[in-house]
């Protein structure tokens, strides 16, 4: 397995079988996705096939005015391959690329189920939850402030 920086298409599959299913709409082509500042993460296996993916945004959080932010959405995993650590390891390889870029806050439009997850990343919750329109499904906003954080992959403080 590999991590790589994919395009926005490449992440169309997952989001559509693994945030869209069961959910009022299909959509896959998201604003912002082909933005220059934007990256898209993917878990690749050796023959190919992309397995887990993450996309990373420069969006402004209300909560964080005249702060560097940056929104991490779409990260799915396919059913097949949960439970190994593939999130972990695409929420961590993105943090250090934005620590890398100097971005200050890290936040997301976190469903509740996954909230767990995310604090164990240093995340924490912003304000009420919140159905969310697209998929109406519950969710809370998050954030990490990673300007100082240690890096969850070495537990080492960037200089």
């Amino acid at each position: 397995m590999h991590i790589r920086e994919i395009s926005a298409t490449d992440t169309h599959e997952l989001r559509r079988s693994v945030l869209r299913d069961g959910t009022p709409t299909d959509e896959v082509e998201w604003n912002g996705d082909d933005e220059p500042t934007t990256f898209h993460l993917g878990v690749r296996l050796d023959e190919g096939t992309i397995v887990a993916i993450s996309s990373w945004l420069e969006r402004t959080h209300p909560s964080y005015d005249g702060r560097r932010t940056m929104q991490v959405r779409g990260m799915a995993t396919a059913r097949t391959h949960r439970g190994l650590g593939l999130g972990s390891i695409l929420l961590d390889t993105g943090l250090t690329i934005c620590r890398q870029r100097g971005v200050e806050i890290v936040w997301a439009r976190a469903r509740v189920p996954a909230l767990r997850f995310y604090e164990q990343h240093g995340f924490h919750t912003i304000g009420d939850e919140y159905i969310d329109a697209t998929t109406a499904l519950p969710h809370v906003d998050i954030a990490a402030d990673i300007a100082a954080a240690p890096d969850s992959a070495t537990g080492t403080t960037p200089t």
